[in-house]
């Protein structure tokens, strides 16, 4: 039997409320949570911003991003807990940070600071508590 954490109305607008607090960073896009099956489930892109990539792609991209890190977790018991994932390219900031089974994926111009949107994403992401059943 697979016991799936399921969220309550109050902590998605929690969550929602979190992820347009940080895209008020002027070189964020997008900031989104993807659950433990690769699905946006609050969040998203910042109004007046566009994906780069194309729509149909989004959803693969996000299950990439949760297939990358559940396969990183495979060494929490040697190395320790992720803190975050962040790549950077020519066009993009990618950041991935966990929360329960759950990512915060944000996404930023490519000369975005990457410390101080880690920074601010723990701020506003640690005080927020997830259900399970």
């Amino acid at each position: 039997m697979i016991i799936m954490a399921l969220l309550t109305a109050k902590e998605i607008k929690k969550l929602d409320d979190a992820c347009l607090e940080l895209s008020k960073d002027e070189k964020v896009r997008h900031v989104g949570i993807i659950n433990e099956h690769g699905r946006l489930i609050a969040g998203g892109f910042k109004k007046g911003k566009s994906p780069l990539i194309k729509d149909e792609k989004i959803s693969m991209t996000y299950m990439q991003m949760q297939l990358d890190f559940k396969m990183r977790k495979e060494l929490d018991d040697v190395l320790g807990p992720i803190d975050y994932i962040a790549s950077r390219r020519t066009k993009q900031l990618i950041i991935s940070v966990p929360i329960g089974d759950n990512l915060i994926l944000i996404s930023a111009e490519p000369d975005a600071d990457d410390k101080q949107i880690i920074k601010k994403a723990e701020e506003l992401f640690d005080d927020i508590t997830i259900s399970t059943i």
